[in-house]
């Protein structure tokens, strides 16, 4: 299992291309791996909170899923929200480029999830 060190290590490294995708020229053409890596990002939020919290370490996005569903209920629809854009990016005929209301709504769902988690530790 990662340690909460490496999923810090990872957020951060997150955040960093999160900016640089966000502040690029091209960020609309770039809006699916935004919305992939916002995600992300709050997976390695969530993760370390379970491990601390209820010593769950979640073997894959189901299991992961579940376990919001059952500990944090306050955010579970906007990480399931997040999960399923995610996917929808990554595999489905679905973008987000030109959508830019879109993407900062996701964007803010992120915020809002990594946000809630800090007040729980």
């Amino acid at each position: 299992m990662p340690t909460k060190r490496v999923h810090q290590d990872k957020q951060s490294i997150a955040q960093l291309a999160l900016s640089d995708l966000q502040g690029s020229q091209n960020s609309s053409r770039h809006a699916d791996w935004i919305v992939t890596i916002a995600f992300y990002k709050t997976l390695h939020a969530v993760d370390p909170y379970l491990a601390k919290k209820f010593n769950i370490h979640p073997q894959g996005h189901s299991d992961r899923k579940k376990e919001v569903q059952q500990h944090l209920q306050n955010i579970h629809g906007q990480y399931s929200a997040l999960h399923q854009a995610s996917i929808n990016a990554r595999y489905e005929d679905y973008t987000y480029q030109n959508k830019p209301k879109e993407v900062s709504n996701l964007l803010t769902m992120a915020m809002h999830i990594e946000n809630h988690i800090k007040t729980l530790l």
